[in-house]
This record gives C-alpha cells, sequence and structure tokens, in this order.
C-alpha cells in the first residue's frame, strides 16, 4: 500500500472514532431528554397543587389585601426577561434561536441570563446582562437550581425593581417537537388563582403570611418547570443536531471508503505494471543474450 493509501485509511480511521462519539452523545442526550420529560409531569403536579393551595388561601382574604401581599413591582414599568439558554454547546444553534427572540429596540432589554454557552454567545452579541446562573446538566438537580435561581431573582430585583418578570424558555411539546414560549411569571396574575373553595380551609398562621409563602413556593415551582422543559430542548436540540452530523459523518465514510477501494486498486494496477514490465525486460535480455 502506498503512502496516499495509509493517508486515506488514517483518515477513515478518524472519521469511524468521531462516528462513535456521535454516536454515544446521541444516546446521552436522547436519555436526558426523556428523564426530564418524565419529571416535567411532576412539576406540572407540583404547580397545580401549589395553585390551588394558593387560591384557598386568597379565599380568606379580600381581593384587596390578597393583590397587596403578592406585589412585587414597583410600577416603573420595566420589564426583567428571565432568559433560559443553553448549558452546554453542541445544540444546532438552539441559544442563537432563544437570544433571537428577545425583543429588539431602544433601551435594551433588561436580562437575567441561564446557561453557560448562552453567556459566552451573549458576550459575543455583545447583549448587556444583569445576573447570570448557570443550568442544569443533569435533570435531577433541578430543585436545588430552581431554588438558587429564585434567590438569584430576588436579588436582583431588590437591587433594581422592575414592573414584570418574564420567562423565555423553550417548552418541550409532543413527540420530538418543541416551542419557544414567553410568559408572564411576576406579578401573580391573582384573577386565574382565585377560587371559591368549597370548604374554607384550616390554617395555623395568618393568612397573608400563608399567602406570601405560598406565593414564593409557586414562583419556584414554576421556575423548575422552566428549566426542566429548557433542559429537555437543549438536548433534543442536540439530538437532532448529532443526527445531522451522524448522516454527514456516515457520507464521509462511505467516500472514504470508496477512495481507499479506488488507492488499492491503484497501487495493485501500479504493481502489476511494474511486475510485466519487469517481465518484458527479462525476457527482451534473454533474447538478446548470444547463445553458446
Amino acid at each position: 500500500m502506498d503512502r496516499t493509501a495509509a493517508s486515506v485509511q488514517a483518515r477513515l480511521a478518524t472519521t469511524q472514532s468521531f462516528g462513535g462519539l456521535i454516536n454515544a452523545m446521541r444516546g446521552m442526550a436522547a436519555a436526558r431528554t426523556e428523564r426530564a420529560r418524565t419529571r416535567i409531569a411532576g412539576a406540572n403536579a407540583y404547580s397545580r397543587t401549589v395553585a390551588a393551595a394558593i387560591s384557598q388561601a386568597l379565599a380568606l382574604l379580600p381581593a384587596g389585601d390578597a393583590a397587596a401581599s403578592t406585589r412585587t413591582s414597583d410600577g416603573s414599568g420595566e420589564v426583567l426577561w428571565l432568559v433560559f439558554g443553553a448549558e452546554q454547546g453542541f445544540n444546532g444553534g438552539y441559544t442563537e434561536r432563544v437570544l433571537d427572540a428577545l425583543p429588539s429596540g431602544v433601551p435594551a432589554p433588561r436580562i437575567v441570563l441561564l446557561g453557560e454557552q448562552a453567556k459566552r454567545i451573549a458576550h459575543a452579541r455583545r447583549l448587556r446582562i444583569e445576573a447570570h446562573a448557570p443550568l442544569v446538566a443533569h435533570a435531577d438537580a433541578v430543585i436545588p437550581a430552581s431554588e438558587r435561581l429564585r434567590r438569584l431573582l430576588l436579588d436582583t430585583l431588590a437591587e433594581r425593581p422592575a414592573a414584570s418578570v418574564e420567562l423565555l424558555f423553550g417548552e418541550l411539546g409532543a413527540g420530538n417537537h418543541f416551542e419557544l414560549r414567553r410568559q408572564r411569571l411576576l406579578p401573580l396574575d391573582l384573577a386565574t388563582l382565585r377560587a371559591t373553595p368549597a370548604q374554607a380551609p384550616r390554617v395555623y398562621q395568618p393568612p397573608a403570611e400563608l399567602l406570601n409563602l405560598l406565593a414564593g413556593e409557586y414562583v419556584t415551582a414554576r421556575l423548575a418547570r422552566a428549566i426542566l422543559h429548557s433542559h429537555a430542548v437543549e438536548n433534543l436540540a442536540r439530538l437532532s443536531a448529532m443526527a445531522a452530523a451522524h448522516e454527514n459523518v456516515a457520507k464521509m465514510g462511505e467516500a472514504l471508503q470508496a477512495e481507499l477501494r479506488q488507492r488499492r486498486q491503484e497501487a495493485i494496477t501500479a504493481e502489476v505494471v511494474e511486475l510485466a514490465a519487469g517481465l518484458r525486460s527479462l525476457r527482451k535480455r534473454s533474447e538478446t543474450t548470444p547463445k553458446i
């Protein structure tokens, strides 16, 4: 085998190794997506449970007192965006899609950005970020991550209040589909939570204090839900990107296999031609040699 064929074979071996890495990443992304999908149902159920508790607590307060006890803004008109990007790379441009969905214009939006890869891309775009926090690499870490995010949000609002807080995240749909969502987080829409319970609940603390505790828990539950959806969508986007990469690597491998066969055939042909030339030379020499 000549040196050119050896070079092609080395490239083929590298491509095959890269294909194995892509398959491993595909499997990991698929497993993480499904793990997050199973936990989303639990997060939804918990959010509904806390919302039902809030509706019962609201029934214990006059409407004016309930609104005052959950007020979180100063009426300045500013919106603070919680933007859920990607924690890791190789996601087919998912973070770029999230950042493109931010409102444009002047003044620039206030942003609390989530995700390490999202932070790098935002810096490259020269976006101004008020605060940043990492997202999760595994769905099992969503509870402590949501609590940290809630504290970060409260600290950011304490330093500079806002009229409202909006979520921007990828929401997992049926099958392998997702879409970007904008949802109001704060102030809470008490009109949709207020309901008249069939029986007044029994409480052991002041209703206003109970309502504030439940409102904080409800915010944490919604943050946990957004984190889970964002984590699932990031891995779903990665799964799609790795599927496309696998197809490209497979085509590249087939092309290299064909080139390697061609190079080997050329080498064999060259050896046959060289051998035939040698035989002709020997035959000619034996014919011209004088016989004794």
